[in-house]
């Protein structure tokens, strides 16, 4: 549906259309950004995007230079779970998978960067950070290192999956992230 009523009396900046962008990434994926489609979005003439970029390619660079900082932020918000007990950050960790918000750019951005390496460096650094706050937190749970990596491994992987399945399978229950997280960090 169009923004149109709200945006006509104001002058789009550069975030608006990144915005709609994002919104076109996550709801129909990279493919889908079309410069027609977003003024369609944002109630605006082609005009207004070349005002603001040369052409397609420039939006879509800027919105890769955005996506990539999504996913530094998510490293820093794993770094950022290193103050908390062992326990409780693994908590934490699912909790940032399974954030509505988060997940929806997550897939989307996870989705783009099978085609464009860039981004896939960027998903890569984050893969490896998750891994990394993981391991040591297993390591501090008491398990040894063959252990420790496996469950770090496993969490990490059941990360990516839901990132991908929650569309098709709907999101976890507490339930079913009560007793992940048991099976992570029981002895």
């Amino acid at each position: 549906m169009p923004e149109s009523s709200s945006r006509r009396g104001s002058r789009l900046t550069v975030d608006d259309w990144l915005d709609a962008a994002m919104g076109v990434l996550i709801s129909d994926g990279a493919g889908a950004i079309k410069i027609s489609r977003l003024c369609e979005r944002l109630g605006v003439t082609k005009g207004s995007f070349y005002w603001h970029f040369t052409d397609i390619a420039a939006l879509m660079a800027a919105l890769a230079d955005h996506c990539r900082h999504v996913e530094e932020t998510g490293g820093q918000a794993m770094a950022d779970l290193q103050s908390l007990p062992p326990v409780e950050r693994i908590e934490a960790m699912v909790a940032l998978v399974t954030d509505p918000r988060r997940w929806k750019v997550e897939a989307a951005v996870r989705k783009w960067a099978e085609t464009d390496e860039s981004l896939a460096d960027s998903v890569a650094a984050l893969d490896d950070q998750i891994f990394a706050v993981a391991y040591d937190t297993m390591r501090e749970l008491g398990f040894d290192d063959r252990e420790a990596h496996a469950r770090a491994t496993t969490l990490l992987y059941a990360g990516i999956g839901y990132l991908h399945s929650r569309p098709r399978h709907g999101p976890a229950s507490e339930d079913d992230t009560r007793i992940f997280i048991d099976l992570l960090t029981r002895r």
